[in-house]
């Protein structure tokens, strides 16, 4: 139980930093105010995909430290962690992009009191579908140095050891029942 609140906390933390980071972080595009409305030029459609960029990096970094860490503290260690990290990863996706947007510049369309010529800033979005999946699978990378430094993770890699050996041993009797596989011949 106690591991699965540190993974809970550390989800939520981690996609509360990253949506702190990503807000801070992302250079959103620029609306020029005109007297026909809000317009954009080329220039400022690119940097739109510079947010989402940004969020797929705040992303990876946070979906390692994510994995890590449920790596390192889990006693069972097996494909269901996978699918928890996955899980811990998506939540903290949702977590992250909808604080991030909430943090982020207003709605363009709601600015008022524009002249023509200020920039508005746009609204923090992401514009590549794809970059949600990004912290799942960077929790998913991160799984594999966490459980490498797993200390109940080494003591029964170390146990499987001693039993594959033990069964190699035991088969190598069973089809040798005079002991002569191993004598080199002279």
């Amino acid at each position: 139980m106690r591991w699965a609140l540190t993974v809970l906390a550390t989800t939520v933390l981690t996609g509360v930093a990253g949506a702190l980071a990503w807000s801070q972080l992302a250079d959103p595009a620029r609306w020029t105010a005109t007297d026909r409305g809000l317009q954009m030029d080329q220039v400022a459609v690119a940097d739109q995909f510079g947010v989402t960029l940004t969020f797929m990096a705040v992303a990876a970094v946070g979906g390692l430290l994510i994995g890590f860490l449920m790596g390192v503290l889990a006693r069972p260690v097996g494909w269901p962690l996978v699918l928890a990290a996955a899980a811990a990863g998506g939540a903290a996706t949702l977590i992250s992009w909808q604080l991030g947007m909430l943090w982020g510049p207003p709605d363009p369309s709601s600015v008022t009191g524009l002249s023509a010529g200020d920039m508005v800033p746009d609204q923090l979005a992401i514009t590549f579908p794809a970059a949600f999946l990004v912290w799942s699978i960077a929790s998913i990378a991160g799984l594999l140095p966490g459980v490498g430094l797993n200390p109940s993770a080494r003591a029964e890699a170390r146990e499987d050891e001693r039993r594959w050996l033990a069964a190699e041993s035991a088969t190598d009797a069973r089809h040798d029942p005079f002991g002569e596989v191993d004598q080199v011949q002279r």
